[in-house]
């Protein structure tokens, strides 16, 4: 039951922290978008750095394991237009609030050193696994260049679900996947 109702907190900090950024997702937001009594934060997440440890250690295994079922789909793809295919795919399957909330941590490192070392490997696991997927469908490419594409594909796919609290034209994540597709397309040989 206190996993479960640790989920549920977390899952409500998630929401608040995605609307009002990390300072702005107060003990009474969080027990309100959770439906318990603030007192019971404490009692399931700790004081509010443990709760912020708790966020960190959270997020940071959620992406991890979404990077991971990533990988396992990327294992199956043959160029590297189907890589972009599966990052864009607009079937909802990634949380948006996640890399929202993944920023406002990151943002917060100043305050929260700790936080710093298990975000940045978070992206490392993500660049790692786009990389060797680069590598695989564009075999002729120089390591440099893939490499390079590898971060922007990855800026370009974390930078639509960041701005998704604005509410972007859907028309962006068309224009952000065509901006990705174009630097794939750069690894491929020219004809």
């Amino acid at each position: 039951m206190k996993t479960q109702r640790s989920e549920e907190i977390l899952n409500a900090y998630m929401t608040c922290v995605a609307r009002f950024g990390l300072e702005g997702a107060t003990q009474e937001r969080i027990a309100e978008e959770a439906g318990v009594k603030r007192p019971l934060l404490r009692h399931y997440l700790g004081n509010r750095d443990q709760m912020i440890e708790a966020l960190n250690e959270h997020v940071v295994g959620t992406f991890n394991a979404l990077t991971g079922e990533l990988d396992q789909v990327l294992q199956y793809i043959e160029t590297s237009d189907q890589l972009v295919e599966v990052l864009f795919a607009s079937d909802g399957a990634i949380d948006p609030r996640l890399m929202t909330v993944w920023q406002s941590l990151t943002a917060s490192v100043g305050d929260y050193p700790s936080l710093a070392q298990p975000l940045l490997e978070t992206m490392v696991r993500f660049l790692a696994v786009l990389e060797e997927t680069l590598k695989r469908t564009c075999p002729d490419a120089d390591a440099e260049r893939v490499r390079a594409v590898a971060q922007g594909v990855s800026s370009i796919f974390v930078s639509f679900d960041s701005l998704s609290p604005l509410k972007p034209p859907e028309a962006w994540r068309d224009e952000l996947k065509s901006a990705a597709l174009l630097l794939t397309s750069s690894l491929e040989p020219q004809r």
